[in-house]
């Protein structure tokens, strides 16, 4: 905090506004991963569990495709969560410099609504858990 007080008040307020709107990009970014990650996974599920529509081996691989393809928008949910996390502290120290409320009067989540990095990861890991047993017990032709 000794170095943002020796920084100017235009400084620190400039610094605020590109915080702020780092924080509603990522917001915005995972909204739109998911929108991304439920086309790919459509398209991938279409041609792994699409009834004869492709060959055996095209099915075959895009049934292994679906783990990593998972895994891959996971991860980056993930890092968008701690890149997120990171700028809504940066933005709270900045309001205390600045004598600003509007992140550091965030209203806490509810006491039986769980936080969103567990919603998220219960949602692939079961998602993941889903394909897994689809894998095995969908024939492939």
């Amino acid at each position: 905090m000794g170095e943002q007080q020796a920084r100017s008040e235009e400084s620190l307020r400039h610094e605020y506004t590109e915080v702020v709107q780092n924080i509603r990009h990522y917001s915005n970014l995972r909204f739109a991963v998911f929108t991304i990650f439920f086309a790919v996974m459509g398209g991938v599920g279409y041609v792994a569990f699409g009834k004869g529509q492709f060959s055996d081996q095209a099915a075959a691989v895009a049934r292994i495709a679906g783990f990593p393809v998972m895994a891959i928008f996971w991860l980056y949910e993930e890092r968008a969560g701690h890149l997120l996390d990171h700028f809504m502290r940066v933005a709270i120290e900045l309001e205390h410099a600045l004598g600003y409320t509007q992140y550091k009067t965030w209203p806490a989540a509810r006491r039986h609504i769980p936080e969103l990095p567990v919603v998220t990861r219960l949602f692939f890991f079961l998602l993941t858990l889903l394909w897994l047993y689809a894998v095995f017990a969908v024939p492939l032709a």
